[in-house]
């Protein structure tokens, strides 16, 4: 009868073990429900504010893809426009040296011509004078 007995006290003991183990797993799931609750909760306000910002993402896209291509087609343009003028530049230096060159060449024409100018004058001075000249002569005294 004591073997009875002692399974009899053993039989209570291991019910309330496993009464608090039940109760120990059923509050380590309760608050393991709980956090997984927090996180859903948190999971569905972060998919609150992602979704308005991908609209807006996905609004705003097009037109950076439209703005990079307007700056592609300015910077081309730029681009194109320093060849002109550069282009240009070369023109007018070319048109400079030209004319430069004419300068120089009339300057020299007109300076080998000074001389020539300065010796006819001289010759007209001396004509009027001779012209004077005869012309008191026959007047007379």
């Amino acid at each position: 009868m004591k073997s009875t007995s002692i399974l009899d006290v053993r039989r209570p003991a291991v019910g309330i073990a496993l009464y608090v183990v039940v109760v120990a797993m059923s509050m380590i799931l309760v608050g393991c429900c709980r956090q997984l609750a927090g996180i859903e909760h948190n999971q569905l306000k972060l998919q609150a504010m992602v979704a308005p910002n991908a609209h807006q993402i996905g609004c705003i896209a097009p037109h950076i893809g439209q703005n990079q291509q307007e700056v592609r087609s300015a910077n081309t343009a730029v681009g194109n426009n320093a060849h002109l003028v550069a282009a240009d530049m070369a023109a007018v230096a070319d048109a400079q040296m030209k004319m430069q060159q004419t300068l120089q060449t009339n300057n020299q024409n007109l300076t080998n011509t000074l001389p020539i100018v300065e010796q006819h004058q001289r010759n007209l001075r001396v004509e009027i004078q001779d012209v004077r000249s005869s012309t008191q002569a026959a007047a007379g005294p």
